[in-house]
């Protein structure tokens, strides 16, 4: 199972046009969830990781009873937000779906599912922590992932939705405002720090 979740990252990366020919024929989208879901976990795991040690610190004080709680209570929140996180990729893919229709995406929600793999290049980037001095490799690793994460998400469009060329790039665009958009609006209201 692991050589495979492997080569998918590598097939998809390398041959977008290769990766979603295959795919398109899966008709069970369980598979998209997991290699979305271990990525989202491993990313909040070792985010998590480096956030901890500051936290010690600052409470080095604390009862054993209290500091077996706390690391019980962060499991549970870390797979509190895994799981939350997972399961919103369907509403949210749900909604590019729609947008995908209006744009005469031919095919089922399915098929829209499982251009979650178009998203590799930024979910690998995402594994870096976005902590301390890995915040400067961080930015430009997520630039040009993002970069690479369109142009694999434009391949799938015409793959999985069969979707000309001008009707891809017009979803594409309209998500990244979108989301632009909706990411300024939770930062403005402080939900999001920078």
């Amino acid at each position: 199972m692991t050589k495979i979740f492997f080569r998918k990252i590598e097939t998809v990366i390398s041959h977008p046009h290769k990766f979603f020919n295959a795919v398109k024929k899966e008709k069970n989208i369980a598979e998209v969830f997991k290699f979305y879901f271990v990525f989202v976990f491993l990313s909040i795991i070792i985010n998590m990781i480096f956030i901890l040690p500051d936290f010690a610190k600052d409470n080095l004080d604390i009862p054993f009873l209290r500091y077996v709680l706390f690391v019980f209570v962060m499991v549970l929140f870390v797979l509190a937000v895994t799981a939350l996180t997972a399961l919103s990729s369907f509403i949210i893919y749900w909604m590019y779906h729609l947008l995908v229709r209006l744009f005469r995406g031919k095919e089922s929600y399915t098929q829209t599912y499982k251009l979650i793999y178009a998203a590799t290049p930024l979910l690998i980037v995402m594994l870096i922590p976005f902590y301390g001095i890995f915040k400067f490799i961080f930015y430009p690793l997520f630039i040009i992932a993002a970069v690479d994460t369109l142009y694999i998400e434009f391949v799938g469009l015409q793959k999985l939705q069969n979707m000309k060329k001008n009707n891809a790039i017009a979803v594409i665009i309209i998500s990244i405002l979108i989301a632009v958009w909706f990411l300024r609006l939770l930062i403005t209201k402080g939900f999001i720090v920078l």
